[in-house]
C-alpha cells in the first residue's frame, strides 16, 4: 500500500482531495453500514452533481469540539505523546484517503497508534452506545457504532498504526464524560473495506452508472438532481415496482385524507363538550385544553384562535429522549 501524506493548506484545498476518493468517514456507505447517506449521494458528491456537506450545526459542532476532546485526552492519560494530525492520508491506487484527528504513543502499547475524536450528546450515547441503556454513562459496557470502528480501522490502515483509539466526549447540559475505546488492527475488516471500496469505482463511478436511489434516504438529492421538469413523457408500462408504489401512494394518501378528516370530526366533538371552558378533566387524570391563543401582526393580519391539546399522565406519555 502506497500512501501518500498531504499536507492540509486549506480547507477547499482538503474538500478537492476528498472528492478524488472514497474517505475513512464514507466507507461504512460503501460497506452498507453507513448511518446517513446513501451510494447514490457519494456517487452525486463524487461526480461533483451535487456539493459536498461541508458545514451543518453536527459538523460545526463536532468541528469546533474536537480541540475539547484532545484537552480531556491530555488530562485523562497525561503519559501519552498526542500530538494533533494536520495531514491527508491517500492511497492513490485504491482510490481512499482519512483526515485522522491526532496520533499517540503511548508507554504501555507497542508502536504508534492513531485519534479519532467524537463528541455526542448524553441521550444518542445512552441510545447507541450503551449496551444496557439504563447503566452509567461513564462506566456501563458500551459498543462504538460499527461506521465509527470502520473509520478509525481505515484510518490505522492508511496510516500504518498498530493501534486505535475512538475518544468520544459524551456532553450534557451541565457536565461532559470522556470514554475511550480500543480499536484493534482488523485484516478481514480491511480486506472487506478495499473490496467494497474497489467495488464502488469499479462498478459505480468509472462507468458513468448511478446507483440505485434508497426512497428512505435520498428524497433531498433526488429533488436536487432533477429540480426541472424538460415536458417529455417516460414509458414505465413494463415496470411493475413503479405501478405499485403508485397505487400504494394512492392509497396511502386516501388514507392520510381520511385520517385528517377524523382528526377534525374528533377535535370538533371534544371542543363541543368543552365550549367556553378553558380545561377539561377526564378519567383516568387526562386534561383538555383549548386555550386562546394571540398572533401578533407582522406580515400577515393579527388574529386569535384556540389550540386543542390532549395532555396525557406522565405515566402514559412517550418518551422522546
Amino acid at each position: 500500500m502506497a500512501v501518500e501524506r498531504l499536507s492540509i493548506e486549506s480547507r477547499d484545498a482538503w474538500l478537492a482531495l476528498r472528492r478524488q476518493s472514497v474517505n475513512a468517514s464514507e466507507v461504512a456507505i460503501v460497506c452498507g453500514e453507513g448511518a446517513y447517506g446513501s451510494l447514490a449521494e457519494l456517487y452525486a458528491e463524487k461526480k461533483g452533481l451535487r456539493p459536498p456537506l461541508v458545514d451543518s450545526g453536527v459538523l460545526r459542532r463536532g468541528r469546533w469540539n474536537e480541540a475539547a476532546v484532545f484537552e480531556a485526552l491530555a488530562d485523562e492519560r497525561p503519559e501519552w505523546q498526542i500530538v494533533r494530525a494536520k495531514v491527508y492520508l491517500r492511497d492513490r491506487e485504491l482510490r481512499l484517503g482519512c483526515t485522522p484527528d491526532g496520533f499517540a504513543l503511548a508507554p504501555d502499547r507497542d508502536g504508534r497508534g492513531v485519534i479519532q475524536a467524537k463528541t455526542v450528546s448524553r441521550s444518542v450515547f445512552r441510545r447507541r452506545w450503551l449496551d444496557d441503556p439504563d447503566s452509567p454513562i461513564g462506566t456501563g459496557e458500551a459498543s462504538p457504532p460499527s461506521y465509527y470502528v470502520l473509520q478509525v480501522i481505515t484510518e490505522m490502515m492508511l496510516s500504518g498504526c498498530s493501534w486505535g483509539v475512538l475518544a468520544v466526549l459524551i456532553m450534557s447540559e451541565f457536565d461532559s464524560t470522556l470514554r475511550l475505546f480500543d480499536i484493534e488492527r482488523n485484516p478481514e475488516a480491511e480486506g472487506r473495506i478495499e473490496g467494497r471500496v474497489a467495488d464502488f469505482w469499479c462498478r459505480w463511478f468509472d462507468p458513468g452508472i448511478m446507483p440505485p436511489f434508497d426512497p428512505q434516504r435520498d428524497e433531498l438529492l433526488i429533488k436536487s438532481l432533477y429540480p426541472q421538469d424538460d415536458g417529455t413523457e417516460i414509458d414505465l408500462t413494463r415496470d411493475n415496482r413503479a405501478a405499485q408504489v403508485a397505487d400504494d401512494l394512492v392509497e396511502t394518501m386516501k388514507a392520510r385524507k381520511r385520517l385528517a378528516e377524523t382528526e377534525d370530526r374528533l377535535k370538533a366533538e371534544l371542543q363541543a363538550k368543552l365550549g367556553e371552558h378553558t380545561f377539561a378533566r377526564l378519567a383516568g387524570g387526562t386534561r383538555l385544553s383549548w386555550k386562546t391563543q394571540h398572533r401578533r401582526a407582522y406580515s400577515v393580519a393579527a388574529n386569535s384562535y384556540r389550540v386543542l391539546k390532549i395532555m396525557q399522565p406522565a405515566s402514559e406519555r412517550i418518551d422522546n429522549d
